[in-house]
């Protein structure tokens, strides 16, 4: 198997759709004074700096766990090739709280999310388990399951922003919204519910509300209109699970910031116990390429030898 970063999109694209497959507003800097960024190594893979103290470093599996544990191993992403910026490009604002610009995910992409941010196992149920199981053999039977975006619907946020595709955040004081070249998916977060209500309607993306803690943007996103693939592989969330992610923007040291993004995923449909994965976010402020979603379904040049089937429901 080809292991070069444009076979691995191609691969997460083809995996993806077989399984189931704004204006710019700016926060004016004379209204507050700018916030310093804090510092910090780029960071590692989930698991990488270890448990805090106290945390016990081996538990013992669960069944659940042991049924996860079993399945065939997840293919190998690969990071995408670092932005190649000019002397003269555009850089992030120093402001911490302004995460306007162009970022994408520029570590690995995880295609089946099996450990936590300590490198524990995911805390799977046996209902969670079996779902996973499911999915996973019918993708390694070459029957892989139908989701959102094998439809070119919104695929929810985390799979959305793993994805090594460049991204770009819009914000002002009553909002910050994600735009992604992949899937032309949109992530809005509210930050006044006075100002814009829940919607009636149950969306793909669900609602996300956040609030500021310090520097520290803190989202919670629920009320979806269905389940979501967390991943390639089809690690589940369930649609009345919620996601809490906590994004900031860090100095590596160098003058070269990054978003992080620590997302805990509470879903007592599949899991016993809320988790969290972390991810690294470089900054690229260069312009989207030209994305098709319909072409990647229906045209044999773009991958419509994967095959949708209908997943079985619980």
């Amino acid at each position: 198997m080809r292991t070069d970063f444009a076979s691995s999109v191609r691969l997460g694209r083809l995996a993806l759709v077989g399984i189931a497959a704004c204006s710019l507003a700016t926060i004016s800097a004379a209204a507050q004074e700018t916030p310093a960024l804090p510092k910090g190594p780029p960071g590692g893979p989930p698991g990488a700096g270890g448990p805090p103290p106290g945390f016990p470093m081996v538990k013992p599996l669960t069944e659940a766990q042991k049924l996860v544990a079993s399945l065939p191993p997840p293919q190998l992403g690969v990071a995408g090739p670092p932005a190649n910026l000019a002397p003269d490009a555009p850089q992030p604002s120093p402001d911490a709280r302004d995460f306007q610009g162009g970022w994408n995910h520029d570590t690995p992409l995880i295609f089946r999310m099996q450990y936590d941010k300590y490198g524990e196992p995911a805390p799977y149920n046996m209902a969670g388990a079996k779902v996973l199981q499911r999915r996973v053999l019918a993708l390694n039977q070459g029957k892989p399951f139908l989701n959102a975006s094998g439809i070119c619907r919104p695929p929810g946020i985390q799979w959305q922003h793993d994805l090594n595709m460049k991204f770009r955040i819009f914000q002002n004081k009553n909002y910050v919204e994600f735009v992604f070249e992949e899937y032309h998916g949109r992530w809005y977060i509210q930050l006044d519910p006075n100002v814009a209500p829940p919607p009636t309607d149950k969306q793909y993306m669900g609602y996300s509300l956040g609030h500021w803690e310090g520097n520290t943007l803190v989202v919670e996103t629920a009320n979806m209109k269905q389940g979501v693939y967390l991943d390639v592989d089809g690690t589940p969330l369930s649609r009345n699970g919620k996601l809490i992610t906590r994004i900031r923007k860090i100095d590596d040291g160098q003058s070269r910031p990054f978003l992080e993004m620590e997302t805990t995923i509470v879903d007592p449909t599949y899991y016993t116990q809320p988790w969290s994965v972390v991810r690294r976010f470089g900054w690229n402020p260069g312009s989207f390429r030209e994305y098709n979603c319909e072409e990647q379904i229906g045209d044999p040049a773009g991958g419509a030898e994967a095959g949708l089937v209908p997943e079985p429901q619980d």
